[in-house]
């Protein structure tokens, strides 16, 4: 007897879960070869490099937007009502579906190429210290991405026509909260661009959030550079590379990052690539003279590394095995870099396995090291900046995006662009292009609109790290004894392992009662520096 026919709404889904399993494994692809890129690739192969990754990119882009998967969506949705992880599925491949569909082949194969050729020119231009050296690939990459916004800004256009605005402040902030709810505003092209990253976030309600943070931290800067710096002579020096590194293993292990599912490589630009919950890569870097760097630039990537890890393996094959923004896993490097690892807790633990490989760290208290740590400098390097700057260091590289998509800032204007807001914002002007505009990694890989994200991963990091102490009272004692585990869990469970089940601000909501609030990272900010530099911060 024949086997009885498929259901429409059976054939409906299994078109899609096919197709979802094939994006998943070409996304991983393009990752591994990316992850090569920056890693063991020979500097001749970045032509072959953005030729394959070009094919492979098209043929994701192909399978994501086939009329056939329209159809199916179209008849799926309409029945999935009743079974909410399908529901979850369908959403996320609709968002994703859409915004592909939006933006012709031809193009998905030119930023390819382009972003190949950009790493390699970037690279080229940092060891030149000439940003000339970058700017036409530069050029490029915005021409490529303003195209690919002005194909998504119809879609965004069309989708706040028929959804009403966000409600009342309470909504976003939580009952009682500083909410930061989006007001109405104009779409415009840096908005589809952002969305890429941070699904429903607008400049609208962007950059008073950058405002608010750079209007109450400004003050902050400037009562610490008045005050006495704390003593860090003892990083001076030369610190051995090989050490380090093996100090930078034995973190992972502790941090629960599972060896037997990823990696960690050096690179130039510390990254992280998920390929699977099975296959996580990470990289750091190490410098000699500044042992804090590969130390924090670790605790970082394996942040993310651990999100990546927990993500809901059994879903591996769907769309739901994602982070459901680059926000909110960046939240997860920034909790574990700067939450856990510049505690004083943490360095009670870890100073001594430290000093065990540099026996002239034997003598250094762990106050001594934590205020060293935790030292406030008007400093130009993003990824070497303190937790009191950093969001301004955010607030620079948003503003010159800005006016890139606006139109209102040409490429071969950057550099002094850059150095006139670092000054203006900092404090500090490079005295190179290394220390400015050349710095980041995520304009050669053509990622306009990432860079925001680290702030709303600040945010939601002391906002989930406040909710995670309230729930574990001995977490304090439990880092000073080098148990890393009981906060893994707890994020795990709450953050990791829901995937893409629900958007990035729900998660945190359901984690922690509030939704993006800068309250939880104020208070953080100005009780915990208020106290290393002898200060009254508050208000």
């Amino acid at each position: 007897m024949a086997d009885p026919a498929p259901s429409p709404r059976s054939a409906a889904w299994e078109t899609l879960a096919a197709v979802m399993s094939d994006v998943r494994a070409l996304g991983g692809a393009v990752s591994l070869l990316q992850w090569d890129q920056e890693t063991f690739m020979p500097a001749r192969g970045a032509a072959a490099r953005g030729d394959q990754l070009a094919v492979v990119q098209a043929a994701l882009h192909e399978r994501l937007t086939s009329r056939a998967v329209a159809e199916a969506l179209d008849r799926a949705e309409r029945d999935a009502d009743g079974d909410p992880d399908r529901a979850a599925a369908l959403r996320a491949l609709r968002f994703d579906h859409e915004r592909a569909a939006r933006v012709p082949q031809e193009l998905v194969r030119a930023l390819a190429q382009a972003q190949a050729e950009g790493i390699d020119a970037w690279k080229a231009a940092r060891a030149e210290r000439s940003f000339a050296r970058f700017a036409p690939s530069l050029e490029r990459l915005l021409a490529l991405r303003r195209e690919q916004a002005d194909a998504l800004l119809p879609m965004l256009e069309r989708r706040a026509q028929a959804q009403p605005e966000e409600a009342a402040p309470e909504r976003a902030g939580g009952p009682g909260g500083r909410g930061l709810s989006r007001p109405p505003g104009k779409i415009e092209p840096y908005d589809a661009l952002l969305e890429g990253y941070e699904p429903g976030m607008r400049v609208a309600r962007l950059a008073p959030i950058l405002q608010r943070l750079a209007g109450w931290l400004a003050p902050v800067v400037a009562a610490i550079d008045a005050a006495p710096a704390p003593e860090d002579g003892f990083l001076a020096g030369r610190f051995d590379a090989e050490a380090q590194w093996s100090f930078t293993l034995e973190l992972l292990q502790a941090l629960g990052f599972d060896p037997a599912a990823g990696r960690q490589d050096r690179s130039v630009h510390p990254f992280t690539l998920g390929l699977d919950p099975g296959d996580v890569r990470i990289t750091t870097r190490i410098h000699e003279d500044q042992p804090l760097s590969a130390i924090f630039s670790t605790l970082h990537e394996a942040g993310h590394g651990l999100y990546e890890q927990h993500l809901p393996a059994q879903d591996r094959r769907s769309l739901l095995c994602a982070a459901p923004s680059m926000g909110l896993h960046e939240s997860q490097s920034r909790l574990w870099e700067n939450l856990v690892g510049r505690s004083l807790p943490f360095w009670r633990a870890f100073l001594p396995r430290l000093a065990a490989r540099f026996p002239r760290l034997a003598g250094v208290a762990p106050e001594d090291f934590h205020r060293a740590a935790n030292r406030v400098r008007r400093s130009l390097v993003r990824v070497e900046a303190d937790e009191v700057t950093y969001n301004l260091h955010i607030a620079l590289r948003f503003e010159l995006e800005l006016g890139l998509l606006r139109g209102a800032l040409a490429v071969r204007e950057l550099p002094e662009a850059w150095a006139a807001r670092s000054e203006a914002l900092l404090g500090v002007r490079p005295r190179h292009d290394v220390e400015g505009v050349l710095q980041d990694i995520h304009w050669a890989w053509g990622d306009l609109g990432y860079f925001p994200t680290y702030t709303i991963g600040n945010l939601y990091a002391a906002t989930l790290y406040a909710a995670a102490a309230r729930s574990l009272p001995g977490l304090d004692e439990a880092l000073a004894r080098g148990e890393l585990a009981p906060l893994r869990v707890w994020l795990a469970e709450r953050v990791y392992r829901v995937g893409r089940r629900k958007d990035a601000e729900e998660i945190v909501r359901d984690a922690t009662g509030e939704g993006l609030t800068d309250r939880d990272f104020e208070r953080y900010v100005k009780t915990k520096y208020g106290a290393l530099y002898g200060l009254s911060l508050a208000g």
